[in-house]
């Protein structure tokens, strides 16, 4: 009876385990799928948000307020050389050359420079150029003006200055370039300015 008894107490412990292994074994399966069906629902109600609202879009001589800051494209050229005629820098391709204001609407001082201007045609995004950009921003006398080279503007500034792009002569050519515009170094707040006059 001992025996018996010994080892009836140690098969119901074992059955014991093995229930309660199967019991969360089977049963996890279903609440993992229920919580699966609960996340992609979500996931797939939810609106698609925009990109910052989209970017917003004006032309040559338009200002155009991101965030906090507001540019404006004064005037457009093409030009082979920028800068004073006794040194001047010989554009690869065609350059770009963009009369550009910007203003500071914020409560702090911002460090503004060329890489916060791209230029974009379709997929295509063109960098600018901060040697010829600096050397456009040149006087005949040498002295350098407002160069958009990492210049700290204080709340209510504004500067203007030319921003230089080096591209193929077709691409310089081209009716729908476009100038992106953005708030700081890394571009948290994006614009566009229509380059056709």
């Amino acid at each position: 009876m001992k025996k018996f008894f010994k080892l009836g107490c140690g098969a119901l412990i074992a059955l014991i385990i093995l229930g309660a292994i199967i019991g969360a074994l089977g049963g996890g399966d279903d609440s993992s799928k229920v919580d699966d069906q609960k996340s992609s629902a979500t996931s797939t109600d939810k609106k698609p948000t925009k990109k910052d609202d989209q970017d917003k879009v004006v032309g040559i001589g338009t200002a155009l307020e991101v965030g906090k800051a507001v540019f404006t494209v004064n005037e457009v050229q093409l030009a082979d050389q920028v800068g004073p005629s006794a040194l001047p820098t010989h554009a690869s391709g065609k350059y770009v050359v963009l009369n550009v204001t910007y203003k500071n609407n914020g409560n702090e001082a911002v460090t503004i420079d060329s890489s916060f201007f791209k230029l974009k045609r379709g997929e295509k995004t063109y960098e600018s150029d901060s040697t010829a950009s600096m050397s456009a921003n040149q006087g005949e006398n040498g002295d350098i003006q407002n160069s958009f080279f990492f210049q700290e503007v204080n709340p209510d500034m504004e500067i203007s200055g030319k921003v230089v792009f080096d591209l193929a002569p077709e691409a310089a050519e081209a009716t729908d370039l476009q100038l992106q515009v953005q708030t700081g170094l890394f571009g948290t707040e994006t614009g566009m300015i229509n380059l056709q006059k």
